[in-house]
């Protein structure tokens, strides 16, 4: 059993009777925000060359305050930019934006992380939720940023694993959006296997829930099987949902280990439903990261930035 270094409280000493998943740490996509939560402005990706002594400060107090892994959102658009989202017209990112990605990837690595979970956010007409019919060219671009940033990725000299569509993984209503994962998980699994990813993390209703054998079956595409991981964010009445979640799963012989993708910030209630609820039912959770939001924020996406302290959760053996 291994030693919990977060002091003697009551919920360290609970923490160190449970079974453990790997530390884990925080979504890390903003360095700061601004009046009314604003975070546009503050990509941490696109920023990244401007405020590099901040975004390693940030990065380097989080390692200290016990995180290790990192999920890091790459929000990408034809033609968008900004402070959050990069062009990714063509299929590429400007020299720019692939600089300080690298740059930031190597910083991550040198402050000490031990893996990182690159997550893909197509924004505006790439976004496939957004699509009433299949878009050839925006699924083309798409998946040529994914195959333009993959070496990069994989040449940081960390641990990683990708998700290929942030929260992607569809209802029953988007039929464009099951249509664009069938191909994409297919065509990445032609081409590079499966095992460095997550496939599309999933918000866990039971439609979406049981629409994954759709996802990763049998599909007109050829059939790769199912990721070595589902990516699952559970955030309010966490109990439920997972109960529901791993109902379902097991029901349809998906039991495969989960990660804990997203989850409210340092929040003590999700910290403690979740840890029972993994007790309780013997389910295999790799890992957990926090998203900067506060189960109590009036924000609607973001709250807090950097999210530091992740305390709540180590404390019960996240």
């Amino acid at each position: 059993m291994r030693a919990v270094a977060c002091g003697f409280t009551l919920g360290c000493l609970l923490a160190q009777l449970a079974p453990y998943q790997e530390r884990g740490g925080s979504n890390y996509g903003w360095y700061r925000l601004g009046p009314d939560c604003q975070r546009g402005p503050y990509g941490v990706i696109p920023n990244y060359d401007t405020a590099a002594a901040e975004i390693d400060h940030q990065l380097e107090a989080m390692y200290r305050n016990g995180q290790r892994r990192l999920r890091i959102p790459i929000y990408h658009g034809r033609g968008i930019g900004g402070g959050t989202v990069l062009d990714s017209k063509g299929g590429e990112l400007t020299t720019r934006g692939r600089q300080n990605l690298r740059d930031l990837l190597a910083k991550i690595r040198s402050a000490g992380f031990v893996e990182i979970l690159v997550t893909f956010v197509p924004t505006g007409a790439n976004d496939p939720a957004r699509w009433t019919a299949f878009q050839q060219d925006y699924y083309d671009e798409n998946w040529a940023l994914i195959r333009s940033l993959r070496p990069l990725i994989a040449a940081a000299g960390i641990p990683y694993r990708i998700d290929l569509w942030n929260e992607g993984s569809p209802h029953p209503r988007q039929r464009a959006a099951l249509e664009y994962c069938q191909r994409l998980w297919n065509q990445y699994g032609s081409e590079y296997g499966t095992d460095d990813t997550v496939g599309f993390s999933i918000i866990p209703d039971p439609a979406r829930l049981e629409l994954v054998a759709s996802v990763y079956g049998d599909t007109p595409f050829g059939n790769h099987g199912d990721p070595p991981a589902f990516d699952l964010h559970f955030y309010a009445s966490a109990q439920s949902r997972f109960e529901k979640a791993l109902e379902i799963l097991n029901t349809a012989g998906r039991r495969q280990p989960w990660i804990l993708g997203e989850a409210y910030c340092n929040d003590s209630a999700e910290a403690q439903a979740l840890r029972q609820e993994i007790d309780s039912t013997g389910k295999r959770v790799l890992f957990l990261l926090q998203w900067p939001l506060e189960a109590s924020s009036s924000c609607r996406d973001v709250s807090i930035a950097p999210p530091v302290d992740f305390g709540e959760y180590i404390a019960r053996g996240f």
